[in-house]
């Protein structure tokens, strides 16, 4: 799992506030980091995808697909 800076889960979630006007949920916790989604959005999803891609970074997300952490694309 990789950690996010607070800088840089700051500039995500005002992202996805302007481009989608839904908010994307930080959560900071012993066992790591992870975000959720309160819906699915096939758009918001690829546009988190491509925003992790650009820094060599892939989102897994949970089964029922509102949830994701951040890993580094070689792990």
């Amino acid at each position: 799992m990789y950690a996010l800076p607070f800088s840089e889960v700051s500039k995500l979630k005002a992202e996805v506030d302007k481009r989608f006007s839904m908010h994307l949920h930080f959560h900071d916790r012993c066992g790591g980091q992870f975000f959720s989604l309160e819906e699915k959005n096939d758009d918001l999803r690829k546009y988190i995808e491509n925003y992790f891609s650009d820094m060599n970074l892939k989102a897994i997300y949970s089964e029922n697909g509102l949830e994701f952490t951040v890993e580094a694309q070689n792990e």
